[in-house]
């Protein structure tokens, strides 16, 4: 029973957090980016090859990243 319950409050808090660890993304993404410019027409598989390009400097940042939180960053910011 306490096991059970200590995972899911772990969870819970988890969960929780995702917005907060991806809205620093975002504004990093915003700093350069101006999405309706940079990225029309792109496909967000296209925005995150080119996200993780090694010759850009700035995106060094994103190795740290998965593509599913590449994709949900890019994916909010296309809808904004």
């Amino acid at each position: 029973m306490k096991r059970t319950l200590l995972v899911s409050l772990v969870v819970s808090i988890s969960c929780a957090m995702v917005p907060y660890a991806l809205g620093d993304d975002e504004a990093a993404c915003m700093d350069c980016h101006e999405p309706a410019e940079d990225w029309e027409g792109m496909s967000c598989d296209e925005i995150i090859v080119e996200a993780r390009n090694p010759d850009n400097r700035r995106h060094k940042d994103n190795s740290a990243l998965s593509d599913e939180q590449l994709e949900a960053i890019i994916a909010n910011l296309l809808e904004e």
